[in-house]
């Protein structure tokens, strides 16, 4: 297979790896931060949810803590980044659905701007992956190194 590098400059792709790793990174801290504040007081965001019209609030408490909490923990560390991104892609759109939409765009009005944000960097990481300076990244490079030594190691056992 053909990579195709978009890239001039091998400086360009350090870059680019710099500042989508410190992306994800930070908005994987700010969701962690919004689950744990949540899980500090389970009691008072059922009751904020119940207000807000969240359906289930006993319940979606737990899954917005789940999804931002563990969600965001993956996504700052890449790893599993995938299904660790998806919480938080779910968490945000239920957010803009349930909480946020009726108040127009912006954050100042209780708008949607800031969970719209964090839907749309979570979805690129699941669909994208959390990149080489990550758990994935590092996990990845370890089976290609371990495949690399099985070939070498089957090649040069052949008679």
């Amino acid at each position: 297979m053909r990579k195709i590098e978009i890239y001039e400059y091998e400086s360009d792709r350090k870059a680019a790896t710099l500042a989508l790793t410190l992306l994800r990174v930070a908005v994987g801290a700010i969701l962690v931060a919004h689950g744990w504040q949540k899980l500090a007081d389970i009691p008072g965001h059922v009751a904020s949810f119940g207000r807000m019209g969240i359906p289930a609030p006993e319940l979606s408490v737990y899954l917005a803590i789940l999804g931002e909490l563990f969600g965001g923990l993956g996504l700052a560390l890449g790893a599993l980044t995938p299904l660790a991104a998806f919480g938080p892609v779910l968490v945000m759109a239920g957010a803009i659905f349930f909480v946020h939409m009726d108040k127009g765009l912006f954050s100042q009005q209780g708008g949607f701007e800031y969970p719209l944000t964090l839907l749309f960097v979570a979805l690129y990481f699941a669909l994208h992956g959390a990149g080489p300076l990550s758990v994935d990244g590092l996990v990845q490079r370890m089976k290609r190194r371990s495949i690399r030594q099985r070939h070498h190691v089957h090649a040069t056992s052949r008679p």
